[in-house]
Formats: C-alpha cells, structure tokens, sequence
C-alpha cells in the first residue's frame, strides 16, 4: 500500500503541472460556495462558525484525501451526504461541537484500521439498492431542508416530516424577493452547466444573487436574508479542538456516530473513486483510499472542521478540467486557503437563499430519480430493499434505512446464499452456474478479469443461471465498460428468458 500522490509523481511530467494547477484552481472555485452551503445546512444557528467549518473542512481533509488517499484523482471535502446527520448529532446535547470532532477522530481511526485490514474490497459486495436507497433517501431530506431560506420562511424542525409540517404552518411567512433570489440561484447552478459544463456555475450564482439581493435590499427596501444579517461579521481562521471539556462528554452517544461516520466515508469515498476510474480508464487502491481517508478526517476534526469523504462532482470537475494527478487535490485544497483569508470580508453580502439554491441542485442530482424510478422495475426483491432503504433514511436517518435495508436484503436473499455460484473455464468460455446476486458479483467480474489476461474476448454462459439481481447487472455494466475500454470484449449467452430480459434492457444502462 502506499500513497497514489508518490507512484503519480514518478513518472511526472513537468508539462503536467500547469494542467494540475488549473484544475485545482477550477476546483476550488467550485468548492468554495459548496463549502460555505454545507457548513451552514450542516451546524445549527445556534453554534456559531458553521461557514468557517465548511470551509476548513475543505482544505484540510481535501488536502489530505489527495495526498494519502489511494486514487489518482480523488478530490475530497465535505459532502451532501452527511448534512441531515450531522445537524442532528450537533443538535443534540449529549453530542455537540466536541463530541462530533472526537466521533470524527474516532470514525478516522477506524476507517484506517479497515483500511489496513484491507476491508476495501469487502465495500463492493454492499448492494446497489441500498446504495441508491439511502443517497435518494438523503437527497430527498436534504432538499426539504433548503425549502426555509430558498421560500424565506419562519420554520423549524429537525427532521423532514417535522420541517414540512412547519413549513405548511408558517406558510404566511413566504417572502417572494427572496424566493426570487433563490430562483435566481437555481436557474444559474442548472443551466449554465448545460451551455458549457466548465462553467462553475455554483460560483456565478454567488455573483449574481449577491449583487441582485443588494440592489433590492439598497434601493427596493426588501429584507432578503444574508450571511452578514444572520451571522454577522465571518473571520477566517482555525479552530483547534478545545478538549477542556472532555470530561463532560458522554462516550457512549458517540459509538454510532463513529461508526456511521466510517461507514458514510466508507462508501461515498469508494464510491466516487470508482466513478473516477470508470471516467479515466485507471485502477485505484481502496485500502490506500480509506487510510487517507481516516487521515483525512481526524486532522479535519483537530482543526475545527466536519467530517469529509471524496466528493464525486470535484472529483469530476478536476477530470473535466485536465487533472493529470493528485496534485489538482492539494493544489485545490491551497487554493481554497487563498481564498478563505482573502474573500471573508465579502462573504457577509452574500444571500442565503443561493446557498439554498445550490444544495438543492445538490440534491436533485444525488437523488438520481430516473435510475430510482427504473429500479422499481427490475425486481420484486430489489423493490422492497430500494423502498426500505429510502423511506426509512427520509422518515428517521441514514442508520435506521441502511440497518433495514441491510435486514431486508438478508431475508430476501437467503436461498441465493445457500445456492452460491460456480465458475469453470473451458475453450475460452466461462461457464457460471447458480445464482448471481450481489454476495457473488465480483467473483464472477474477478474471474472473467483474470480470463482477459491472455485474452481479447470471452464469452460467458448464463444458461445455468437461474436469477440475477440489480447488484450483479451494476458490476457487469462496469465489467462491460471496462473491457470496451481496454479495447477487449465480453460477450454474455445462453441466458433463460428472465435474466436475458433484465440483460438487454439495464446492461450497460446504469
């Protein structure tokens, strides 16, 4: 195991400096309004510097994920992912700031010790419905929490159904400037990505509501909330963890957090790594990437930041813009430092609602409703689980959905155990008999793989072959993907008229 940063910069061409440099600095501009957006959706109001942990948060563990994690062009910070629970761990008293940052730091060691137990690999059998599950499922949540400051209202609440209900109940507060701005916002962030995807659009919506909303707050007499009206003065800085009150914090709240922490990182990390080499056609080490990422989140937590994961669209925005290594990460990370003690003066005249704005394109696009809509159609079984998952991630939080998405998952799935899956190789063709579920998926991707060592093409049969789930149609999407990549073929016969349905219709379509 060792740091994708150090192999990178072997074979490191001086000419490819100032394509990382651009990334970075294209990164970083996206980041930083993503960042802020984050530290307020994610800390109460009521705890002061939750702009300031956004941003930290960004530069210190997206520093770090570059630097130690295991992908060539992993970008990490804070994500949507973690907004909903971390609001609720920081709004509980048993928890606190405190309490979250030694969760953190321990959610960190344990993804290092998984890490170096190489548990990486274990990551893929995790099932694709519980997958899109759980991030609909946050999606959802995190949208109907920017509905207060998109819509201006006097609401409360912490969880979804409590903040709809308040939202119905303080619908008289709706104010229509800024909802204007807010819609300003979102018709920036949604469609000038379409005229020119390098576009950051996150940023231009900054620009423009800010400069809108002090027009009309100057010359309109509108009351369109900012940062500076509800925060006041931002200053930029660190915030060193304050162990003083150590001995007030109550050990035995914080066990799930950590876990749920390492486990969120966990998948979102491997996760976004995974769609960084499908877009790139390179291999990443999922062991190195959880060390990195434990790193990553303990010097997070030491400074005042939240807990962070690689993100998928920074990871994409620095492949987009010509990443040639990991040092498009550290370049962002520095980037985003420049900016944090050079722009807080201003950060004050910015409009809430574009922050709200932005998550919530955040959120539509985690949400991935086409492909949510599309695997209700696949199965009875990876029906329940994917329903399971999200309604109970939307109705309670992110444990409670995987834990009975999990549950359910077991009980669907126990003749598939027993009948298990095996392989055989024979005149270039590889015979798979049994089951194909997600407990068996990459035996049978590993197995093919290792086929095309020697090869151009292999024929798999499926005739024996009796049922195939979602799990396993994802792995040989990308198994197909990948080969197509490399110039090789992967062809798939014999299937029975149930699985050879599921195959032409969702192969190669996920």
């Amino acid at each position: 195991m060792k740091p994708q940063l150090f192999t990178s910069l072997k074979g490191y061409k001086i000419k490819d400096l100032p394509k990382d440099l651009f990334a970075g600095l294209m990164v970083a501009i996206i980041a930083l309004p993503l960042s802020i957006a984050l530290g307020i959706q994610s800390v109460p109001e009521t705890i002061p510097g939750g702009i300031q942990f956004g941003i930290i948060t960004a530069i210190v563990a997206g520093f770090f994920i570059s630097a130690l994690g295991g992908s060539r062009y992993q970008i990490g910070g804070p994500t949507a992912a973690f907004v909903v629970i971390l609001f609720s761990y920081l709004s509980n008293p048993d928890i606190g700031v405190l309490g979250l940052a030694i969760a953190t730091m321990i959610a960190g060691v344990i993804l290092i010790v998984m890490g170096l137990l190489r548990c990486g690999n274990v990551m893929k059998f995790f099932p694709y419905p519980i997958t899109i599950g759980f991030t609909t499922g946050i999606g959802i949540t995190l949208f109907i929490g920017q509905i207060k400051d998109f819509c201006g209202f006097t609401a409360s609440g912490t969880e979804a159904i409590e903040k709809i209900i308040s939202y119905i109940e303080n619908i008289s507060t709706f104010d229509l400037a800024t909802f204007g701005i807010g819609a300003l916002g979102l018709l920036c962030v949604i469609l000038l990505p379409k005229l020119n995807k390098k576009i950051p659009s996150a940023f231009v919506a900054l620009i423009v509501c800010t400069l809108a909303t002090y027009l009309l707050n100057t010359f309109a007499n509108t009351e369109i909330a900012t940062i500076g009206s509800r925060y006041g003065d931002i200053k930029a800085g660190f915030f060193p963890i304050d162990f003083s009150g150590i001995s007030e914090v109550k050990f035995s709240a914080l066990i799930v957090p950590s876990v749920v922490i390492a486990f969120l990182c966990a998948i979102e990390s491997l996760l976004s790594a995974t769609v960084a080499a499908g877009m790139t056609n390179t291999a990443f080490d999922a062991n190195q990437e959880l060390v990195g990422q434990g790193v990553a989140n303990i010097c997070s937590s030491l400074l005042g930041g939240l807990p962070a994961t690689g993100a998928i669209a920074r990871t994409a925005a620095g492949i987009e813009n010509g990443a040639k290594s990991p040092l498009t990460g550290v370049f962002h990370a520095l980037f985003l430092l420049l900016l944090y003690f050079a722009l807080m003066s201003v950060v004050k005249l910015i409009p809430l609602a574009v922050f709200s704005a932005i998550l919530m394109s955040v959120a539509i696009n985690m949400s991935r409703f086409k492909l949510f809509a599309r695997l209700t159609r696949f199965g009875v079984r990876d029906v329940i689980i994917l329903i399971v998952t999200c309604v109970l991630t939307v109705a309670f939080d992110l444990t409670y959905g995987v834990l009975g998405g999990v549950a359910v998952t077991v009980l669907a799935n126990v003749k598939n155990f027993k009948t298990g899956l095996k392989l055989s190789v024979e005149g270039g063709v590889v015979f798979a008999v049994g089951t194909l579920f997600f407990a068996n998926a990459n035996k049978l991707v590993g197995f093919v793989e290792k086929q095309l060592e020697d090869a151009t093409s292999i024929t798999v049969d499926l005739s024996e072959i009796q049922r195939i789930d979602e799990t396993a149609i994802e792995k040989l999407s990308a198994l197909v993907k990948k080969t197509e990549a490399q110039g090789k073929a992967v062809e798939f016969i014999g299937a029975n008229e149930r699985v050879q349905h599921r195959l032409d219709k969702y192969l190669c379509k996920i």
